[in-house]
């Protein structure tokens, strides 16, 4: 594949234009002054786009550049990159399921086991009668004593002979079922429906591909038969836009099942409405796995803050419903990693209840959309708020107090002076109230501090922030 080449985006060209500008400017004006006086330097000017260019370049490093071979399609939701992967996984994928198909054949055809590790013929295994029979031409059994020609079959007694017709010996193709790695659960349970395509005349590769990806068959006689494959795992592409193999379904309905297994879950979580969201979803085995483990964990910790945050929030209604929310099926991965973080969020405040945080679900899933955005991992987004709400719950209190004294702020300001402590501790924006009151602080303590012998006010609210 070509490598791609990265082109700036336009955020980039703007600020770059911008540095560029400044830059200029100061060349120009600089040069133009030192013509009629040697010694001339506009400092102010100087200091301002020194200024300017010291907070335009970072920006200019960090801006995003667009690729448009990774962009976007807002029609499809795909990039050139997603399509051209997803293409060569399919033609890999048809390659893989071509290459054992012909293996497990073979394997029936001399009576060998399949690795199944590898997807190759265990060669130990193999028949050594039907070895000196095979016809590497024909890609079947010869009768003895024959020449490598015509179209010999093994026939449904197992016999070998002559025949004319297709193959309807079904334990051939349950064997190259087995080879693709089915297990034998379903591949006997599908004997019937496997026996009537082969009586209705369909070869072993049409009999393989009706199995795994059809609904349902009409034979000749006009009588309909239904694929148990299909009712098992093959009825989870409906919808899709994008169908999955048959092989991925079926790994991922087993893997959903083993899930289920290890960490005990109650059998809704394996029903096929669950599994159709999963799938939906693009919920891999190992996400499933990942969330199961996490509400173990959390219903083993029943942190009583977590839990009254995830309520607050509108998740659960009790400590009972943790596996509900880490298992829910019908949200992605990117929405619960939001969900259990701003979870996680919302109980840092919850438990600096007492020194005056409160909760506020919009404020608090607008701060973690950033803050994930910005690369952080659930943990991560934790402790920044473990940190945050640590000096908030410091600093609230004083600060309505200050503000109360020098600005006459009513104590019914705390959500909005709150808010102002997030965006400093969160958002790396001082608190202009902060500074004004510690100024004004300041300067109070310094008029009352020469009153000898009286409590000056000052002293009294000195040191509050």
């Amino acid at each position: 594949m070509a490598k791609k080449t990265t082109t700036p985006s336009l955020t980039q060209k703007k600020l770059q234009a911008m540095l560029e500008e400044a830059e200029g400017n100061l060349i120009s004006t600089v040069s133009r002054q030192q013509k009629t006086n040697p010694t001339y330097v506009d400092t102010t000017r100087l200091s301002g786009i020194e200024k300017a260019s010291q907070i335009v370049e970072p920006l200019v490093q960090q801006a995003p550049t667009i690729d448009p071979y990774y962009a976007v399609n807002p029609k499809t939701g795909l990039s050139p990159a997603q399509v051209e992967a997803e293409k060569a996984q399919k033609e890999a994928t048809t390659a893989l399921l071509a290459a054992k198909t012909s293996s497990a054949k073979l394997a029936a055809t001399l009576g060998a086991d399949i690795d199944p590790n590898t997807g190759k013929i265990i060669p130990s295994t193999i028949d050594p009668i039907k070895a000196a029979q095979f016809n590497p031409i024909t890609g079947r059994l010869n009768v003895t004593g024959s020449t490598p020609t015509g179209n010999q079959n093994i026939d449904t007694t197992g016999t070998t002979g002559v025949s004319t017709g297709p193959s309807t010996n079904v334990d051939v193709l349950k064997s190259m079922l087995r080879g693709l790695g089915f297990n034998s659960a379903i591949i006997d349970s599908s004997t019937s429906f496997l026996m009537s395509l082969l009586k209705d005349g369909l070869d072993y590769d049409n009999a393989v591909a009706i199995f795994l990806n059809a609904k349902d068959y009409t034979l000749k006689d006009g009588k309909k038969v239904e694929s148990p494959f299909y009712a098992e795992y093959s009825y989870l592409n409906e919808g899709l836009v994008r169908p999955k193999s048959a092989s991925e379904l079926y790994n991922a309905v087993e893997g959903y099942k083993e899930v289920a297994a290890r960490f005990n879950l109650n059998t809704k979580f394996t029903s096929k409405d669950y599994m159709k969201d999963y799938v939906k979803n693009n919920i891999t085995v190992a996400n499933l796995a990942e969330r199961a483990n996490l509400a173990r964990l959390k219903s083993v910790n029943a942190d009583p803050a977590y839990i009254d945050s995830l309520r607050q929030l509108g998740y659960i209604t009790s400590a009972a419903d943790l596996t509900d929310f880490f298992l829910d099926p019908k949200i992605g991965e990117e929405t619960l990693i939001q969900r259990r973080s701003v979870a996680a969020f919302g109980a840092e405040a919850i438990k600096r209840a007492k020194q005056g945080v409160q909760f506020a679900t919009s404020r608090f899933d607008k701060i973690v959309s950033g803050l994930l955005g910005m690369g952080l991992s659930p943990e991560q987004v934790e402790l920044r708020a473990a940190q945050g709400f640590e000096n908030i719950g410091e600093s609230l209190m004083p600060t309505i107090k200050l503000g109360g004294i020098y600005e006459r702020t009513p104590a019914s300001a705390i959500e909005t002076i709150q808010s102002e402590l997030e965006t400093e501790e969160f958002g790396g924006l001082a608190s202009e109230r902060r500074k004004r009151l510690s100024e004004l602080e300041r300067r109070a303590f310094q008029a009352q501090s020469g009153a000898a012998g009286s409590r000056s006010f000052g002293t009294a609210t000195a040191g509050l922030i």
